[in-house]
């Protein structure tokens, strides 16, 4: 089967959407398929991703406007994907284009114009961050965004989300009829990672961007407790972003520098190695409407690491945190510490959770996500 892969993140651009992107790429391939990646060729100096990409996913780069101002790319992308795409699909004879959605980036609009130019079903993968689920957007960013996305889902084939919020969202934010939304949880490479459950070290670890509804201040906050308790104990934080330095503020105000250490963004073995060292690992500890619920690719590497892990209530998917099970859900910064210091503290507890997380986490390797793919085309070819 011959698949379009249009999709704006591609390496050696890095995050968390360019790792699903890879992953489900080299799955389809894995499984036995020809994958055509379509992308951007984009100017990126921040960290460099870089993956090792099957042999049959075929990578191709269009050039695009202001491609150094990614922001601006991504809106004014749509038309060289397009026209490269009809032009692969008449001499490669797609049987379906499979493209991830992103509110303000072009990309997916233009699988859907593609999908129509040559007749052949989109699958669209929505991941749980919508804009509907964001704050501080202008009333007419809204509009505009709400426009072309309706637009273009409502113009694709299936739509796969990760999550029943998101399913709800997307039907009532943009007009989906629920009938061509299916769920389909993000996926992750579960045989990379290090599933040792003996731990040489005492670390709290959180990977990821920095931002606010992550609620990383929540641990900070709890970390004196757990000093006081255990002296010998590391907070180790990988990842930037824009709350970066008022962390760093507020480490400095309680006065435990010493015990935290800010990593900034760091190659992806590298993560692993410290996925690897980790006792514990720490989800979003802060409730809302972006975290509710969510799937993030960076708790399911904790899980495939047999980590147990720490989330604020009601942040978490249920089939990825189950309470004292695989972790605890915690609802403020005195529980944290209490849950943290439990667990450090009880080596057999430990273990029996960071099992579970591996156990768990099984059922979200990306060849079980990818036959998942090429069932919704079943439903849907043409």
């Amino acid at each position: 089967m011959n698949i379009l892969f249009v999709v704006f993140h591609f390496p050696p651009i890095s995050g968390g959407g360019v790792i699903v992107a890879v992953d489900i790429a080299n799955s389809l391939a894995k499984i036995g398929h020809d994958v055509s990646v379509l992308t951007p060729n984009l100017q990126w100096d921040g960290p460099k991703y870089e993956p090792e990409v099957d042999s049959k996913v075929d990578i191709i780069r269009v050039n695009v406007p202001s491609k150094n101002n990614l922001k601006i790319a991504a809106r004014r992308c749509k038309s060289p994907l397009i026209e490269k795409g009809i032009e692969l699909g008449r001499n490669k004879k797609f049987d379906f284009i499979f493209t991830i959605f992103h509110p303000f980036h072009m990309a997916p609009n233009a699988a859907v114009s593609i999908g129509e130019k040559l007749g052949i079903p989109v699958i669209v993968k929505i991941d749980d961050a919508v804009y509907e689920k964001s704050t501080g957007l202008k009333s007419i960013q809204r509009k505009v965004e709400k426009i072309l996305s309706a637009k273009t889902l409502n113009k694709s084939s299936k739509i796969l989300v990760a999550n029943n919020e998101t399913k709800e969202i997307v039907n009532e934010f943009y007009d989906v009829s629920p009938e061509k939304i299916e769920i389909m949880p993000n996926g992750i490479d579960t045989k990379i990672f290090h599933t040792s459950i003996i731990k040489k070290s005492k670390m709290i670890l959180f990977s990821g961007v920095m931002y606010n509804h992550r609620g990383i201040d929540v641990l900070l906050n709890a970390a004196p407790t757990v000093i006081k308790k255990i002296p010998e104990v590391k907070f180790v934080l990988l990842g930037d972003g824009p709350e970066l330095d008022n962390l760093k503020k507020i480490a400095e105000n309680l006065k435990i520098e010493k015990n935290i250490e800010f990593k900034g963004w760091i190659k992806r073995d590298e993560v692993m190695n410290y996925l690897a060292d980790a006792s514990i690992a720490i989800g979003p500890l802060r409730s809302t409407t972006v975290t509710k619920n969510a799937l993030p690719i960076k708790v399911l590497e904790y899980m495939a690491s047999s980590l147990p892990i720490l989330s604020q209530k009601d942040t978490l998917a249920n089939d990825v945190l189950v309470d004292d099970e695989n972790g605890y859900s915690v609802t403020d910064p005195e529980d944290l510490a209490t849950k943290i210091i439990h667990i450090l503290e009880n080596n057999e507890k430990r273990i029996k959770m960071g099992t579970k997380s591996y156990e768990m986490s099984l059922k979200f390797d990306w060849e079980n996500v990818a036959k998942k793919i090429l069932t919704e085309y079943d439903d849907v070819k043409f």
